[in-house]
């Protein structure tokens, strides 16, 4: 999206297809930089928005980093099935909405410390001081280079199971409906 000028402003696990290659669907809140720059209200997931989405005309302009803020909620959540920000007891407006304006992400302590640094990193408070999409590209590309391959000339189930998936073949075969066959009658 960057290269096409594109704010998402909603990047979250729901907002991503973790497919060959990774997609982000949901477009109905992107917008173009310029016309995201220009935002005066918020708009997007409260738990997913970057603070100057929250509070645009405060903290604002809402760019490019408000995207790589989402990328870093979705993949805290992903690795550690909670959100950064801790929701205050109180109920005192926007610190209940937006737990990301008041308060510091919280350490992702069983990730290693190279992806709990990325992490942490795109939820800086400063767009400025957040990864770009370089960035974000040379740490995580690495990663998909791990996951389970074919080797040549096997079929497809002879890949390296994941530990998850207690041995079953790996990719999963589709299931394809199973449909009856059609009855006929005896005519006699």
């Amino acid at each position: 999206l960057r290269a096409e000028a594109v704010v998402h402003r909603d990047i979250k696990p729901s907002n991503t297809i973790m497919g060959a290659p990774p997609r982000l669907i949901d477009l109905s809140v992107a917008l173009t930089e310029d016309e995201a720059a220009g935002l005066r209200a918020p708009v997007g997931t409260d738990d997913h928005m970057a603070p100057e989405q929250c509070d645009p005309r405060a903290l604002g302009p809402v760019g490019p980093a408000a995207d790589a803020w989402g990328l870093g909620v979705t993949l805290y959540r992903a690795a550690t099935g909670a959100l950064p920000f801790e929701r205050s007891t109180e109920a005192d407006g926007d610190g209940d909405r937006w737990p990301q304006l008041h308060g510091e992400p919280r350490w992702p302590e069983a990730l290693p410390d190279p992806l709990a640094s990325l992490i942490v990193a795109c939820l800086e408070r400063d767009p400025a001081r957040r990864p770009g999409p370089a960035d974000l590209h040379a740490a995580l590309g690495p990663i998909p280079a791990g996951a389970p391959r074919r080797a040549s000339g096997s079929s497809e189930h002879d890949r390296t199971a994941p530990a998850w998936t207690g041995n079953r073949p790996w990719p999963p075969t589709p299931r394809r409906a199973r449909r009856g066959r059609a009855r006929t009658r005896d005519p006699a």
